[in-house]
């Protein structure tokens, strides 16, 4: 289990907001899936400071370690561990009715697909509500690719597939199965915007990356997902 913050307060510190922080008080991190609307922080913070009585001190929503938004929670360890934050966060909705989710580790490979559900999978589907005609102002250029690698590596993956195949380790227990991005290899100009929407607003358990990464890292990435190539 990731714990990228966890230090007992030397001395008692006001935060922001007036926030009291006990010197007792333990400071830790956790990764969330289900922030998806800007009310979601509010009703996650409404649901912990009321059922255990912690501190929620923040949301980082940029250039965190997974691409993951992450919520800080202050906290007497003698009262409350880490297990019920996480149990009250599991159990808690979104208003748009969805459930937090801790993202934790290690990954699940996920189970194989039936021919069919690959089938299914691999189809185009029903296009983004707002596809905009969008002009990728960034050449796909060896640079971009190679930034357009790393992105998709450090961040893609986990759900994708390195080879964008949609079965990469955290799939296991997702709503959906992530799309198979090869569909898109060598695809033409239109289909940037297309993409870039996706990857800029999210959808279902894909979280909006326009939190976390750049506008020129998202044309990167629309410019290395381009590059996929379906399994032989």
């Amino acid at each position: 289990m990731n714990k990228s913050v966890k230090g007992v307060l030397a001395l008692t510190l006001w935060i922001a907001g007036n926030t009291l922080v006990c010197a007792q008080d333990v400071i830790e991190e956790f990764q969330l899936e289900g922030l998806i609307s800007p009310a979601s922080p509010k009703a996650l913070t409404a649901a912990l400071e009321t059922q255990l009585a912690v501190k929620v001190l923040g949301y980082d929503m940029r250039d965190t370690h997974t691409g993951w938004p992450v919520v800080r929670v202050a906290f007497d360890e003698g009262s409350v561990d880490r297990a019920q934050i996480e149990a009250v966060i599991d159990t808690t909705e979104d208003p748009t009715g969805r459930k937090f989710k801790v993202h934790t580790g290690p990954p699940v490979l996920n189970v194989a697909l039936l021919e069919e559900e690959t089938e299914a999978n691999g189809a185009l589907g029903d296009a983004f509500v707002e596809s905009p005609t969008l002009i990728n102002p960034v050449e796909a250029s060896s640079e971009s690719l190679t930034r357009g690698k790393g992105l998709y590596d450090e961040k893609c993956t986990k759900c994708h597939g390195a080879n964008g195949d949609g079965t990469g380790p955290s799939t296991h227990g997702i709503s959906e199965n992530p799309r198979k991005l090869w569909i898109w290899g060598s695809t033409g100009d239109a289909t940037d915007g297309y993409l870039f929407a996706f990857i800029t607003n999210g959808r279902t358990d894909m979280p909006p990356w326009e939190l976390v990464l750049s506008e020129t890292d998202r044309w990167d990435l629309v410019n290395y997902i381009k590059t996929l190539k379906p399994p032989h």
